[in-house]
């Protein structure tokens, strides 16, 4: 049963109680939803948020991922294991070899890689089951729950990665800000999200693949991730418009949305068998037919989009990469000086210092 919550009333992100009610009534899951856009900064906030018990089985074995971690048809599963080498080539050329941890770490592709090349790594899921696949097929070391209550150690870490997770996550804001505390001084922050102001998004409205409400809880986009980063102690060192793994098929899918076949069709079809839906939700023969027809059309369509995006830098995803300052080591080993101590018009030494000529 969801949670019934009133519209927000302060933004997590910049703290405005201006709002929009950019998309009313999205029905998914046979319940509906809005997604209320801040004055401010431009978050999306889904509302109501599900209540625990929804989220435990919107990520169950038989909804989210089967029991061994796949949530795809072969096919589809080699090219996103294939994927996972490009992104830790990435971190790669950024970083030095270190502690990593991956935060919505999945079945765990890109950990158990990075292990192999010698990284120590750690990866964070929502619960038990959704941890058991990484710990079961690669020996995962994966912890569960949220990142501030783990106990990781602050400035402990060398890399730390949300790749399309912190949309996901209640308390997003926040932990963003938790892990520019966890960073080593010089260290990396990876975000990747959907982005709530891109092409794709305005264009699609309510029909966009990425905006995939309830299980993304907030909608980001390049200019308040950046913000928030800033506001964190980050500095943005890259930003990259394009994901061969996610824009071009988001495009695809949206136009199918909007032509207004059932909602994700082409997208479920690419799903391992036991998480495509059954019934009365797998949608009808003439809608897998009209899919087909128009696939060829759509994809020739998206290929143009995807490219005019990624030129206006409105990509459908954003990849944004950001360092914390090497600086802050510095001043975490020099603590300032204590200020003296006035009371009244009596000069005070502080407690245990010892005046001398230097002072």
């Amino acid at each position: 049963m969801d949670i019934a919550i009133p519209a927000p009333d302060k933004c997590p992100l910049c703290g405005s109680t201006s709002f929009e009610n950019r998309y009313k009534n999205v029905k998914r899951f046979k319940r509906s939803y809005n997604v209320y856009e801040c004055k401010g900064c431009g978050l999306g906030i889904t509302h109501p948020f599900p209540g625990l018990d929804h989220l435990t089985g919107l990520y169950s074995s038989t909804s989210y991922r089967d029991k061994g971690g796949k949530r795809f048809i072969a096919p589809v599963e080699t090219v996103v294991r294939s994927l996972r080498t490009g992104r830790l080539n990435k971190i790669e050329s950024l970083s030095t070899k270190g502690r990593m941890l991956d935060v919505g770490c999945g079945l765990g592709l890109m950990l158990a890689l990075a292990r192999d090349r010698g990284w120590e790594v750690v990866g964070l899921e929502f619960n038990n089951e959704t941890a058991a696949p990484a710990r079961k097929e690669f020996g995962l070391n994966v912890r569960t729950g949220r990142l501030s209550n783990n106990g990781f150690e602050k400035c402990s870490l060398d890399v730390i990665t949300f790749w399309h997770s912190l949309e996901h996550l209640e308390d997003a804001v926040d932990d963003v800000r938790e892990a520019a505390k966890l960073l080593k001084p010089g260290g990396l922050l990876l975000l990747s999200v959907p982005n709530f102001e891109s092409l794709q998004s305005r264009m699609s409205g309510p029909g966009w693949f990425h905006l995939d409400v309830p299980f993304h809880l907030y909608h980001f986009s390049a200019s308040n991730i950046k913000k928030l980063l800033k506001d964190a102690g980050l500095e943005v060192v890259r930003q990259e418009h394009f994901s061969l793994e996610f824009n071009p098929f988001g495009f695809i899918q949206s136009f199918l949305n909007m032509a207004g076949l059932r909602h994700n069709l082409l997208y479920d079809i690419l799903k391992t068998g036991s998480l495509r839906p059954e019934g009365d939700e797998r949608g009808s023969a003439a809608d897998t037919y009209i899919t087909a027809l128009l696939l060829p059309f759509v994809g020739i369509a998206s290929v143009f989009f995807t490219a005019l995006e990624v030129l206006f830098r409105r990509g459908g995803t954003v990849d944004i990469y950001a360092r914390k300052s090497p600086l802050i080591k510095a001043r975490l080993r020099t603590p300032a000086k204590t200020p003296p101590v006035f009371e009244g018009n009596t000069y005070m030494e502080p407690e245990g210092h010892q005046k001398n000529m230097s002072d």
